[in-house]
C-alpha cells in the first residue's frame, strides 16, 4: 500500500513497484486519514507512508494505526531527513526510514528485508548523518 499526497508520484511508485516481481501495490490512499479507514479492511503486507500529507499525517496515521495493530509493516518513505521525524516514526512503530531520493533497488531491498521481519534505520540518525542514498543502514531482528 502506498500512502502519500502527491498523485503523480503515487503512481510512477506504483509502476516502478508493479514491475518487481512477487510485488503488487493493492492500494492508495492520499493521506492519513483515507489510509487508516482502508487499513481496517484492505490486507496489506507493507505500507509506504509519506510524513507530511493533508487532513492526517503519516506520523499521526502511523500512531493511531501502530496503537490499533502493531504488526503492521510501515516503511517511511519521505524527502525529509530530519531527526525528529526519523525519531518520531520509529517510536510509532515504522520498520524503516527511507528517502524518496533513494534507488529503486535501496527501496525493494527494504521492503524484502522488512517483510522478513528486520528494521532498517540510518546509521547515525541520532546525529543526523543520513546517508543520501540510505546505503548504510543498521539492521535489527524484531
Amino acid at each position: 500500500m502506498i500512502v502519500d499526497d502527491h498523485e503523480v508520484y503515487r503512481e510512477g511508485l506504483k509502476t516502478a513497484l508493479n514491475n518487481v516481481v512477487n510485488f503488487e501495490v493493492v492500494a492508495e490512499a492520499s493521506n492519513g486519514m483515507e489510509f487508516l479507514e482502508m487499513i481496517e479492511t484492505t490486507d496489506v503486507d507493507v505500507i509506504l507512508m509519506d510524513v507530511k500529507m493533508p487532513v492526517v499525517s503519516g506520523l499521526e496515521a502511523t500512531r493511531i494505526a501502530m496503537e490499533n495493530n502493531p504488526n503492521l509493516r510501515i516503511i517511511t518513505l519521505s524527502m525529509y531527513n530530519e531527526e525528529t521525524f526519523i525519531r518520531q516514526m520509529k517510536s510509532y512503530g515504522a520498520r524503516s526510514y527511507i528517502l524518496k531520493g533513494s534507488n529503486k533497488n535501496d527501496l525493494v531491498n527494504t521492503i524484502y528485508n522488512v517483510v522478513a521481519g528486520k528494521t532498517f534505520y540510518p546509521v547515525d540518525f541520532s546525529r543526523n548523518q543520513i546517508s543520501q542514498n540510505n546505503k548504510k543502514l543498521i539492521t535489527s531482528k524484531n
